[in-house]
C-alpha cells in the first residue's frame, strides 16, 4: 500500500498533539486503533472534525448563527450540563437555531477559544471529540465580562460528505467574572 506524504506528515503532527477518544458501543475494528494509528487510518477525517470544531467557535465568535446551525444534523442534541440557569438541552436543528438566537439579546460580546482537541475517528462516517473551551462573554443587561472554561464532547457523523455534529455537550468546569479596569494608565 502506498502512503502520501501529506498523509504521513498530518498523521504524525496530530499525533503529537494526541489522538484518542471515547468509544461508542459499537465500534469497527479499526476504530480500536489506538493514537497515532487512528489518525494514520483516517487524517482527512481527522481534520476535517477538527476544522469543524474550529469552524463552530469562528462561528459563535461572530454571532454567525446560519453557519452555526448547519453544523448540526437535523435531529442533533446540543447541551449544557449545568446548574440552572446555566444549563439547558436543545433537541433538533430548529431548537438550536431558536436556542442560539435567543442568546442575541442578552450577549454582547461573545470570545471563545478552543484547545486542545482530541479526535477518535470510528469509521469512514463517525466520530468522536473532546475538546477544552475557555470563553468570555460580556452581558448586555449587567456589563459584566464572565469567563468560563469547560469541555465539549462531541460525537459526530458524516452525512452527504461532510461532518456534523449529532451530539455537543458541554461541561462547565470554571468559571469567573473578569475584572474591569477602570481608567487608564495614562490618567
Amino acid at each position: 500500500m502506498r502512503r502520501h506524504p501529506i498523509a504521513s506528515v498530518t498523521a504524525l503532527l496530530l499525533s503529537l498533539v494526541g489522538c484518542a477518544g471515547s468509544p461508542l458501543k459499537t465500534l469497527p475494528a479499526s476504530a480500536h486503533l489506538p493514537g497515532t494509528a487512528n489518525v494514520e487510518a483516517y487524517p482527512v477525517e481527522h481534520l476535517a472534525v477538527r476544522s469543524l470544531i474550529e469552524r463552530f467557535s469562528d462561528a459563535a465568535n461572530h454571532a454567525d448563527w446560519k453557519a452555526t446551525e448547519e453544523m448540526f444534523t437535523e435531529d442533533a442534541v446540543w447541551e449544557v450540563q449545568a446548574p440552572p440557569p446555566m444549563g439547558w438541552t436543545f433537541t433538533g436543528r430548529e431548537a438550536i437555531h431558536q436556542g442560539m438566537t435567543a442568546n442575541l439579546g442578552r450577549v454582547e460580546l461573545r470570545v471563545q477559544t478552543v484547545s486542545p482537541t482530541v479526535v477518535h475517528v470510528q469509521g469512514p462516517d463517525r466520530a468522536t471529540a473532546r475538546s477544552t473551551l475557555d470563553e468570555v462573554l460580556r452581558f448586555k443587561e449587567t456589563g459584566k465580562d464572565v469567563r468560563i472554561v469547560g469541555t465539549y464532547s462531541d460525537q459526530l457523523v458524516k452525512q452527504a460528505g461532510q461532518w456534523k455534529f449529532a451530539r455537543r455537550t458541554f461541561i462547565p468546569r470554571f468559571d469567573e467574572p473578569v475584572a474591569t479596569v477602570t481608567g487608564s494608565a495614562r490618567d
